[in-house]
């Protein structure tokens, strides 16, 4: 993930340093005999006599600048700064918010080691972008290049195991299959459950990966409460829309019941309240078993969704079912 990089995978050392007390002429002279086709000169690093870093010029203001200017007069005294191990997220987003082409990067005495860009920036997520493919996949990054049977025996393993995943989803339905029998009209909602707690989760797991990945560092427990308050909230409104629906497609069936409807609106309001919370506390959990937390958007947190939706839902239907027979 980008919060365990470090901006040393991304150093540029193609820059330009300058003299403080040259003037514009002697500077400009200076850039056309030194630079080279790879060279950045977007930003011009002015450095004291002890090598520190002590002004920033960007070269559209020392093309209108007169020519016998001091540069000292006219660079940048206030510029961002990164320090070697800085994490690269914190980079990534100085360079969004600012609109920033390069940031200098200071070792502990203040002098300039490298520069970080813009370009690498949109490298570095990139690759993280296609990492979160690969995982949600659950496909190796050293399995894209390989041949079809490695391929093949590289996703099998997962296959199975999701395989036999899904085959507590089916002896789930299975094992109330006289509740099934006695209230066919219950199987038409059964998708519409499952699905919605597949989205809650999602979207829980997506906010809290992105939470994870942009402050590695911060407690969690408050983010949780949040995020649960919000799941809350979305569960009631579901679950009342879900109830005039489940309605409203009965009466269409000719087989208007308010028990069942009632049922619906329970499960879902339980199931998303789950599946909000498997979708917070799973990359959590990741993170503290020092495991990548975007592989908990795999398929395994869908499977254990659709198990406890399907257990709430069966279960309160066969609890009421003298009233729904």
């Amino acid at each position: 993930m980008i919060n365990n990089k470090t901006l040393n995978q991304f150093y540029h050392y193609n820059y330009l340093t300058i003299n403080g007390d040259k003037t514009v002429k002697e500077t400009m002279k200076m850039i056309i005999d030194e630079s080279k086709e790879e060279t950045l000169i977007d930003y011009l690093y002015v450095l004291d006599k002890k090598s520190k870093l002590v002004g920033a010029l960007p070269l559209k203001d020392l093309i209108i600048a007169r020519k016998t200017e001091l540069i000292k007069d006219i660079m940048q005294t206030k510029f961002f700064s990164l320090k070697e191990e800085t994490p690269i997220y914190e980079a990534i987003d100085i360079i969004q918010k600012y609109d920033l082409e390069m940031i200098p990067i200071l070792n502990k005495q203040g002098a300039i080691k490298a520069v970080f860009t813009a370009e690498s920036a949109l490298d570095s997520l990139k690759e993280e972008t296609l990492q979160q493919y690969r995982n949600i996949a659950l496909i190796k990054e050293n399995s894209i290049d390989a041949n079809a049977f490695q391929k093949t025996f590289s996703r099998l393993p997962w296959l199975l195991a999701l395989l036999l995943l899904s085959l507590l989803t089916s002896s789930v339905i299975g094992s109330f299959e006289e509740t099934i029998k006695s209230v066919v009209v219950l199987v038409y909602f059964q998708t519409m459950l499952l699905d919605m707690a597949g989205n809650v989760s999602t979207q829980s797991l997506a906010s809290t990966v992105i939470k994870i990945a942009k402050e590695p560092k911060a407690p969690l427990r408050k983010y949780v409460k949040k995020e649960l308050l919000i799941g809350f909230l979305n569960s009631i409104f579901c679950g009342v829309f879900g109830f005039f629906s489940a309605y409203i497609f009965l009466v269409i069936l000719r087989e208007p019941s308010l028990l069942i409807s009632g049922i619906v609106a329970v499960s879902l309001f339980a199931g998303l309240i789950i599946g909000t919370l498997s979708g917070a506390l799973t990359p959590i959990l990741f993170k503290k078993l020092k495991v990548d937390p975007s592989v908990a958007s795999g398929p395994f947190m869908t499977t254990i969704n659709d198990v406890f939706s399907l257990i709430i839902y069966l279960s309160l239907a066969t609890a009421l079912l003298p009233y729904l027979a």
